[in-house]
């Protein structure tokens, strides 16, 4: 009956022709599964619980989330998933926060080559 319900299989042979060491192997799949969709589950209630919340005071509430990719950035999400897959990825579209970290390591880089000249200059006894 596990094999029907659980497993998905409706094939009596086939069933038939499982071993008990590749039916406990089924069995404890599926419940990782179960497991699994639990945890979904149980995120879809935090997350519901997340985009409620408010910032300001209690008289005058604010949503702490304005547009949904300051919840969710889905485009981070995916350019996170394929760097990791190719460390040369170069992502086609950016969040808005990717953009923002690009444009601030682009600064600090500046402020830093910058602080790196003032040194040379320093150590030469040129004025800046």
């Amino acid at each position: 009956m596990n094999a029907i319900s659980r497993f998905g299989l409706t094939d009596l042979v086939e069933i038939s022709k499982m071993s008990i060491q590749e039916y406990f192997l089924r069995l404890e799949a599926y419940q990782i599964t179960r497991i699994d969709e639990q945890e979904n589950i149980a995120l879809q209630a935090w997350l519901n619980q997340t985009v409620q919340a408010t910032k300001g005071s209690s008289k005058h509430p604010k949503p702490k989330y304005t547009k949904f990719d300051e919840f969710f950035d889905s485009t981070a999400y995916k350019n996170n998933v394929h760097k990791s897959f190719d460390p040369n990825y170069i992502p086609l579209n950016e969040s808005e926060h990717e953009s923002e970290q690009r444009e601030q390591d682009e600064i600090l880089q500046i402020y830093r080559e910058r602080e790196k000249q003032k040194e040379k200059q320093k150590q030469k006894g040129q004025p800046n």
